[in-house]
Parts: structure tokens; sequence; C-alpha cells
């Protein structure tokens, strides 16, 4: 990932309406975006709705799931999926909070900014009415991208075999063609609306350094990065010949993240994933196969734009993330230690982090804070990701 001089998306505005919908506009380098993020689908979750490429339609949640389901025992849960049987919602919001370059808003409040967080705390409930786990969705908006932080913990009484979870799906509208590095689409591939049996597919063996697809519809494009840390990097696919990928089923394509894995209470499992919304892509190798087949799209992670590279066998440049997307200006304004973090005083509003998306500290000094991987966003554009020991 590449970093583009010095612009950050700076000009977005965000509406908060009284009822708590949020409208997100932003004009980039890679098109005009607008998204909805509001309550929706059968289970009437909070996530984004829709997002609107140059002024079209070119992602919605009117008729599927944004928010991947769960298959357990026959029985789906989560997302799109309410009970069949008794039409009882398996899926309920029950907090939302969002925050504006680390500063909270509320309805009715209309603002500018350049980096849109948005924290929801779902419960998804099993078949005899328990709650099978508490889910924690973080949503960072930026620029032309939608950053996503998934976190399940786990909390039924009896152990339970996932036999699917689709972490990341994608409702992209009217696509032509689709693009998998690393699967079995490493060049464009033509399609049209199939059903079960007919999708694209491949399994954990055949593509291990899969991690994104490109779909392309006459409005554009979509990418949808999987990142290969947690569950992107397919632990919980318990069969090397499950698939990990599932293209053009009933009009949507998924990354496939758990398959086969047992979980019991207390158990809990995360994944990282950013969407993309591009007019064009920066480099599309992929149309002959005596090129190199390299793929490369615009993006924003936390107000800054990049360059997403995907090679031939489908890994992407530099996946370590966050920390290599300012390596250009090498930033120094944090350091992490065996146990803390340090804020240098030159970043008076800095915002440290977690890996779901929450504020842990502002402001400079040291601080102690859990093993784990931190964010911490000057909150002048520039972002590093920190690992406490």
């Amino acid at each position: 990932m590449l970093l583009l001089g010095a612009a950050t998306a700076d000009a977005a505005k965000i509406v908060c309406s009284p009822a708590g919908m949020i409208t997100y506009t932003e004009t980039t380098e890679w098109g005009d975006i607008s998204i909805i993020f509001k309550k929706c689908m059968a289970n009437n979750l909070y996530t984004f709705y829709s997002v609107k490429l140059n002024n079209q339609i070119v992602n919605t949640a009117e008729y599927s799931d944004n928010i991947g389901p769960f298959l357990v025992n026959g029985f789906w849960m989560g997302g799109n999926h309410n009970n069949t049987q008794t039409q009882k919602p398996t899926a309920n919001t029950l907090f939302v909070s969002y925050s504006v370059d680390g500063e909270q808003i509320s309805p009715r409040m209309t603002v500018t900014g350049s980096v849109l967080t948005i924290d929801v705390e779902n419960e998804i409930l099993y078949a005899d009415g328990k709650k099978f786990a508490t889910e924690y969705m973080s949503y960072v908006v930026s620029g032309n991208s939608i950053e996503v932080y998934g976190e399940h913990v786990y909390e039924h009484p009896t152990p339970m075999v996932i036999d699917r979870y689709y972490g990341m799906q994608s409702m992209f509208n009217g696509e032509t063609e689709i693009l998998t590095p690393g699967g079995n689409s490493p060049l464009w591939q033509k399609l049209v609306v199939a059903n079960s049996g007919h999708e694209v597919q491949f399994t954990k063996a055949s593509a291990p350094e899969f991690c994104t697809f490109v779909e392309h519809s006459a409005n554009g494009y979509q990418a949808s990065y999987m990142v290969k840390e947690e569950l992107g990097n397919r632990d919980w696919i318990d069969s090397d010949n499950d698939v990990v990928f599932i293209g053009n089923s009933w009009s949507k394509c998924y990354h496939k993240i758990i398959g086969g894995h047992t979980v019991k209470a207390g158990d809990r499992s995360s994944w990282h994933g950013i969407y993309s919304w591009f007019d064009e892509p920066v480099t599309d190798n992929c149309r002959n196969a005596s090129d190199d087949n390299v793929f490369e799209y615009g993006a924003y992670i936390n107000g800054e734009p990049v360059v997403m590279h995907l090679n031939s066998d489908g890994s992407m440049l530099e996946t370590a993330g966050i920390d290599d997307i300012t390596a250009d200006i090498a930033p120094t304004f944090a350091t992490a230690g065996d146990g803390l973090i340090t804020i240098s005083e030159d970043a008076p509003q800095a915002c440290c982090f977690d890996i779901a998306g929450k504020i842990v500290h502002r402001g400079s000094g040291s601080f102690s804070c859990q093993k784990g991987v931190y964010i911490v966003n000057d909150m002048k554009g520039h972002a590093i990701k920190l690992i406490v020991k």
C-alpha cells in the first residue's frame, strides 16, 4: 500500500438524522462517494445500507446482508436472517455510537471531518432463543472506503460447530465481471447471476494467498479486502478442502472465514476488512494471460489515500497494514513497549484505538494497556499500528 502525497479525506460531510441514520458524502480522486448507515435488513441491524459512486447506487442492503450470518445445525442467524419458523429476529442491535475525528456526535448534528467511526453492539440468538454471541462491529469510514473490524464473543452454554460464517459479504449491484487474484479467476471473468451449485468457488488449499475479490459493473468497481490476520488467515476453516470464496451466488459474493469449527462459551474471534469503491483502477493487467496480472486500486484508510497493490498470487503488497501507510513520512509520534504505549507531546490530540475501533486513550503521554494490536491516529491524517507485548 503506497502513500499518495499529503492529501487526506478532510472534506467529508456527515449528517446524523434525528433517527440516527448517518449520511456520509465525500469527493475523492476515485469518485464521489455517498454512504448511508441505518438499521436495516430482516433483523433491523445497524450497518451500511447503501453506497453511491458518482450518484449511482453500487451497493445496497435492501435485499440482503452486508453483515455476514452464521449457520449452525442448519439454523441461519444474524445478518438478514430472521427465524423462518417464528419470523422473530435472530439478532438485535443493542448499542450504536458515532464519532468524527475522535469527537462524539449525536442525532440532529451535521459536521465535516476526515474519519467517521461507528461502533455497534449486536446480540445474535440461536434457535432456542439463547444468546449465541455478542457481536461488535466497528466501521471506520474515510474517502471511498469502509474499514470494518468485527469481533464475536461466543456465549451459548452448549459447544456448537459453526458450519459457515461469511464475515465480509458484498451486495454489489449489477456486477458483470469478477476478479479473484490467487483464486480461480486471475483474469476478469464474465458473470451472470447464479444459484447454488453454479457459483465461482475455490478452496482454502488451492488459494493460500487469496485475500481480495474485485467486482466490476457499468457504474464502477468494488474491492473487498480481507486482511490476513485473525480469521482472515482462515485458521477457523478446519478443512483444506473447504471453500474460502463463493462468488455471484444469488447476486452476492462472500469471504468465508469460519467453516466446520467448534466454539464454546468464552471463545472469541475477530476479523478486519476494507471495502473500497472506485470508478477506475490504478493498474489493471488482468485482461490478458500474457500480462503480469497485477491489479491496483485506490482506497482510503484512516483518512489517508493509498494504492492497494494485488499481486498475481493473490497477496496484497505490504499486508502488515496501517503502519505501512505512512512509511514515506516516517511517523514517530507513538511507540509501544511492554504493557504500555507512549504518545509524543507533538501529538496532543492523538487518539489510540483498540482492534475493535474503540478509543482507549486520548492525548500525549504514556499509558498502560493490555497485550494486543492498537492504532494511534494523530488526528492530522497520520496513523500507525502498534503491537503491545
